[in-house]
């Protein structure tokens, strides 16, 4: 859930009416920033989706993309570690809640990738049924 924040925050601004983008300039500084963050948000959208495709019967897709989904993963927490730094270097000095929310929940996402042997027992049991 912590990478698809961008999908997340889009949703949202969708409901104000007035002004769509006022929502979106609180977090992100630049469109690119923000379109980063969806395109870091596209491997977590893919694992969702994954998931909501395991039945009784797991078609063969789900099989492969189990296999790629862990990588997958990993290489959106590098990419978003370094969309994070840029956020946090573009307003350096001053210190913002949101900033260390993120911080902390990235952190988060690096232990449970790094340390969840139930992750790591998901992923191989989905890949091998």
């Amino acid at each position: 859930m912590f990478f698809l924040r961008g999908y997340v925050a889009w949703v949202i601004s969708l409901t104000f009416s007035d002004d769509r983008a006022r929502l979106l300039q609180f977090f992100y500084t630049s469109t690119e920033q923000f379109g980063l963050t969806l395109l870091v948000g596209l491997p977590a959208l893919f694992t969702l989706v994954l998931l909501t495709q395991i039945k009784a019967e797991i078609p063969p897709w789900v099989q492969a993309g189990a296999r790629i989904a862990p990588l997958a993963l990993w290489l959106s927490w590098v990419i978003d570690g370094v969309l994070l730094m840029s956020l946090i270097s573009a307003r350096w000095p001053e210190f913002s809640v949101v900033k260390a929310v993120l911080v902390f929940g990235w952190l988060i996402a690096l232990w449970i990738l790094l340390f969840s042997r139930h992750l790591r027992r998901f992923w191989q049991l989905l890949s091998e049924a």
